[in-house]
């Protein structure tokens, strides 16, 4: 996951936002403790809503404890109590999916993008082993939904959709995975494709315009062989109108599935937050820019 999934907090309560933090914070806590500093460097929000979806689904609600920030003892931050086990598979997750996005890039990035990712990959290696010893189902969904996503690119001509299928796939089975007793899963099935599929096209949008540089696949290419002026525009309002009916569809998706807790978190999340993130990759193919963004 690539970030593109975070909580809108003007429209989040305080004591929502200390408990979105605190699985944040974590999360991050866990990476150092179980793997090593750089570890941290894998952290991402979109892990935090995959946390919030297991605790809601299987109703364990967390408690806060007052820490320190390790990198700045005078920051002030909270620990979460009481779903150590969830916190521990985010981390886990975190690891593995940075591994294989090291060899994505490896084969998509030009060269400095290619000569850094050879740098990390041997120790990141390392921590994917540990990582994949934690979580071997886990690891085996994400290395099979990468060697699709291989063979789909090696293609070229492939459509937007044949493209998100494994990513969105992964993040499907990954939350049946750990949905437990009880869990309608052919929702959560629906949910996690959906979520992956957003996750999907707009990293390919954030990313085509060095991949039409790079020559690297990108499905939006097939479409858009350059972006200059109007064609921008059309991209921006093509892909944000694509965006809106994902988001939608997983609005809809979201309140046909019983979670027990955090609803308010993850609909923030769903509904203000991916609309916001989607407006800030795509304000740099508007005229004007940020300037003239509206917000929910």
């Amino acid at each position: 996951m690539l970030g593109y999934v975070r909580a809108y907090k003007p429209e989040l309560k305080f004591r929502e936002y200390d408990l979105y933090r605190g699985v944040y914070c974590s999360i991050c806590k866990r990476l150092l403790k179980c793997y090593s500093p750089p570890a941290q460097l894998f952290l991402s929000y979109d892990v935090t809503l995959l946390a919030f979806v297991i605790m809601a689904i299987k109703g364990e609600t967390a408690s806060l404890k007052k820490t320190c920030c390790c990198y700045n003892p005078a920051k002030r931050c909270h620990s979460c109590l009481g779903v150590d086990d969830i916190i521990d598979f985010c981390a886990d997750i975190s690891v593995i999916l940075a591994y294989h996005r090291l060899r994505d890039n490896i084969r998509d990035k030009g060269f400095f993008g290619k000569l850094v990712s050879f740098l990390f990959l041997p120790f990141v290696s390392l921590m994917r082993r540990k990582a994949s010893r934690r979580q071997p189902a886990a690891d085996e969904i994400v290395s099979r939904a990468m060697l699709r996503q291989s063979e789909v690119e090696k293609r070229g001509d492939a459509s937007l959709d044949a493209a998100a299928d494994p990513s969105a796939s992964a993040m499907s089975e990954l939350l049946c995975l750990v949905a437990g007793d009880g869990a309608d899963i052919e929702k959560l099935r629906r949910f996690g494709y959906l979520l992956g599929r957003y996750v999907y096209i707009t990293d390919a949008a954030d990313d085509i315009k060095s991949d039409i540089k790079s020559g690297a696949f990108n499905p939006l290419k097939s479409r858009y062989t350059e972006l200059h002026g109007k064609d921008e525009e059309e991209f921006r309002s093509v892909v944000l109108s694509m965006l809106n009916l994902n988001i939608g569809e997983l609005v809809r998706c979201y309140e046909s599935i019983d979670f027990k807790c955090y609803g308010d978190i993850i609909y923030n999340i769903l509904f203000y937050g991916l609309y916001n993130s989607a407006l800030s990759v795509l304000k740099k193919y508007q005229k004007g820019g940020a300037q003239n963004e509206e917000s929910l």
